[in-house]
């Protein structure tokens, strides 16, 4: 089974926005793709709003998992992810660890759960 975890994201304006990583989740993995967009955040070359901020990490998750390509032809188990982050509603029940990027604050945490 996969280490599962969900990333919140909230802002100044009342936005807050749910990814779900249905593997590799450990922050072993997960930190070193968070770390550069907290890094950009903070000097400045990102915008302070949930809505654009999130779509960077999507960004990032495509990459991760090479599928940077148009949409999908053909059935299968590897085209049904646009990559690693995927968007949800809300917390999954079944996660192992839950991060927290608060760009009000512009910090990153996390912890098990």
């Amino acid at each position: 089974m996969g280490t599962r975890c969900n990333i919140k994201i909230t802002d100044d304006y009342g936005g807050e926005l749910w990814f779900y990583r249905h593997s590799d989740g450990y922050p072993e993995c997960v930190l070193p793709s968070l770390e550069p967009l907290m890094d950009r955040l903070r000097a400045g070359l990102l915008r302070d709003n949930v809505g654009q901020f999130g779509g960077w990490l999507i960004v990032i998750g495509n990459k991760e998992y090479n599928r940077t390509r148009g949409l999908p032809t053909k059935r299968g188990l590897k085209t049904w992810k646009c990559g690693a982050y995927e968007l949800t509603t809300g917390q999954h029940g079944d996660i192992d660890y839950l991060y927290h990027i608060n760009l009000l604050t512009q910090t990153l945490t996390y912890w098990e759960v």
